[in-house]
């Protein structure tokens, strides 16, 4: 009897120290250990306000992470920053997120940011005052000003391509920084331009005419973009991350002119369309949802075309589902 108990004794020790320890060499975390930080690229554009709502609601902090947010002046230097490693995340567009992984920088879309229902990320083509077109038809062979080989001509193909223009009929002129474009709108030395908001409700409100915008077909989504290798070295930090900003986007589903501020000082919406009663700047933000398929397949197609990939690029290339479905 004394041997069965000194063994039984001997287990119930063996399993107490294996619960505390864990099993299959597990160690727990270090109290006190410090939070990977996560670098996050910030243009100013409304795409972004969830990433500063939740900065300022203090969101970053409740989950217990370190979140610098980094401010560029364009797309440009936003996507050199994740070429060098400089940022781990962005929001950015579908053919961003394809030309990156085309050049060699690994980098993945973990949700949409804005397009997931039409309404969001709304750009427009529109023609300069005092112009007699009215109708995407009368757009043939009308030079129309916007950026190559960006969304933006992306856009402007798949608006017109569906209302009957031939590509041939569709003549871009190339001006890419957007406050030319919307001066050389307004002042009449181009007939048409293609502005995302909230230029293109400034345009409206100074007497540009809307011909077409994507309000009834999102066309282009924008997406959380996150390097591969952050995602592989901190995947538990980015779906804190996104928890974050879901949380930020249920604060802007209930009134997003609620952060005006934000709107104003971050991403630079001017104050005449804050305050345009006529032209009221239309935003809304959907909970973090996975790219289209179908979208993502002709945004592919469309770089092809236009020989802006050398690489074979598929959906399950671009995109990961890990940060919000878990």
């Amino acid at each position: 009897m004394y041997l069965r108990g000194k063994i039984t004794v001997i287990l119930l020790m063996t399993s107490l120290l294996l619960a505390m320890g864990g099993c299959g060499g597990h160690n727990p975390q270090p109290a006190g250990e410090q939070p990977i930080p996560i670098k996050v690229g910030m243009m100013p554009i409304t795409d972004n306000l969830p990433f500063w709502v939740a900065e300022e609601n203090g969101y970053f902090a409740e989950e217990g992470l370190k979140v610098e947010l980094v401010p560029f002046p364009s797309a440009l230097e936003r996507d050199s920053a994740f070429v060098a490693g400089q940022i781990d995340a962005g929001v950015g567009d579908l053919l961003a997120v394809a030309a990156m992984n085309n050049s060699g920088a690994e980098v993945r879309a973990v949700s949409v940011a804005q397009g997931a229902v039409p309404g969001e990320n709304r750009f427009a083509i529109l023609a300069a005052p005092g112009s007699d077109i009215t109708s995407p038809e009368q757009l043939k062979n009308v030079p129309i000003a916007l950026s190559l080989n960006t969304v933006n001509e992306y856009i402007t193909d798949s608006l017109l391509g569906a209302r009957g223009l031939q590509p041939e009929e569709i003549d871009k002129t190339n001006i890419v920084k957007l406050p030319i474009r919307l001066d050389s709108l307004l002042n009449g030395q181009v007939k048409a331009a293609v502005l995302p908001d909230p230029f293109a409700t400034l345009a409206e409100i100074k007497g540009a005419c809307l011909v077409l915008d994507n309000t009834e077909n999102t066309v282009a989504q924008t997406v959380v973009i996150v390097r591969k290798e952050a995602l592989a070295a901190n995947l538990p930090g980015m779906r804190k991350l996104m928890h974050a900003y879901a949380r930020a986007v249920e604060d802007l589903q209930s009134d997003p002119m609620q952060y005006e501020t934000l709107l104003s000082a971050k991403a630079r919406v001017p104050e005449d369309v804050l305050s345009s009663n006529e032209h009221p700047l239309a935003l809304h933000f959907s909970a973090p949802g996975l790219p289209d398929r179908d979208g993502l397949e002709k945004t592919i197609a469309w770089m092809k075309d236009h020989d802006l990939l050398q690489k074979e690029l598929s959906y399950d290339d671009l995109v990961d589902g890990r940060v919000i479905n878990k």
